[in-house]
């Protein structure tokens, strides 16, 4: 099956962690960090990803067939076609071209947010250097 569908991840779907088994034979076209326009939260074991922040994030693109972004919709409980509950998927614009991206469509805790705008790296503390 062609892999021509590409999917940029923030989470639990990267390298080394928990849900990566999902697309583990997709193939991976790089990590990459975004403009600060985005902010990431932790969610407790995920993280949920919003626009309009000022954070930028750290993200791994993978091309992947219709099977394996089928399996991931179904993860991020994402359905085509209807009205998002928990995460919409939107595309944004990579260094390999146009990928979908899973957006958080709740309202998170602000005290949740993740700094350095990398999930695997979340527990690093973050220098605030607006205050030097």
């Amino acid at each position: 099956m062609e892999r021509n569908i590409l999917i940029s991840v923030y989470g639990t779907l990267r390298k080394n962690c928990g849900n990566h088994r999902i697309i583990e034979n997709a193939d991976y076209k790089g990590t990459y960090t975004t403009e600060p326009i985005y902010n990431l939260y932790s969610l407790c074991g995920f993280p949920g990803l919003k626009e309009k922040g000022k954070t930028a994030v750290v993200m791994e693109v993978y091309a992947v067939n219709k099977e394996e972004a089928r399996r991931v919709d179904g993860l991020e409980g994402y359905t085509p076609g209807e009205q998002a509950t928990f995460y919409d998927k939107i595309q944004i614009e990579t260094p390999w071209g146009q990928a979908g991206v899973y957006t958080y469509v709740r309202q998170p805790n602000e005290s949740s947010l993740i700094k350095s705008g990398d999930w695997i790296n979340r527990f690093e503390k973050v220098e605030d250097l607006t205050t030097i």
